[in-house]
């Protein structure tokens, strides 16, 4: 039985950046979509919504602008699993598409079906990113507390991440 429960808490701290499809990784962008709502792979925002209790039809009103996909040529994976190639998707939000049509290196982290990503600045050998962009990695803060205006080393983040699961 105590075997059984340390098997359990090993797979429980290995599993802590949450569920199977969550990464991170750096790469380059190979192709950026943009797919209006209610075609293709881009469904209606609210989906079909069903006449009130009181057979009242209801209306949706959304800010959501369509779809945006991104596929990355993998160059390095930190966190989860992931081939050559990853897509990303996302629902354009009020302030338009966030996936960049850019030649820089990019970090991307996908928790929970959110995406978040920074540019990749590489300094002597390490690559740092941008704590506004990434605000956390496994629900470890990515900037210390009041210096998110500083790029960050993503190794020096990973580090705290894998601290926290041990």
């Amino acid at each position: 039985m105590i075997r059984f429960g340390a098997v359990c808490a090993g797979l429980l701290a290995a599993s802590s950046i949450a569920s199977a499809g969550d990464v991170l990784l750096a790469g380059h962008v190979q192709r950026v979509v943009l797919t209006p709502s209610d075609t293709g792979d881009c469904p209606p925002p609210c989906g079909i919504l069903p006449p009130a209790p009181d057979g009242a039809q209801r209306i949706c009103v959304t800010n959501a602008g369509g779809c945006e996909a991104m596929e990355v040529k993998i160059d390095r994976v930190y966190l989860g699993q992931a081939g050559a190639m990853h897509e990303f998707k996302s629902r354009i939000g009020e302030w338009g598409p966030r996936f960049p049509a850019t030649t820089r290196q990019i970090v991307v982290l996908e928790e929970g079906g959110h995406v978040w990503l920074s540019v990749a600045t590489e300094r002597d050998g390490k690559v740092f990113i941008d704590p506004k962009r990434i605000r956390t990695i496994g629900g470890v803060p990515t900037a210390a507390k009041g210096k998110d205006d500083e790029l960050v080393a993503l190794d020096e983040v990973l580090e705290r991440v894998h601290a926290k699961r041990d």
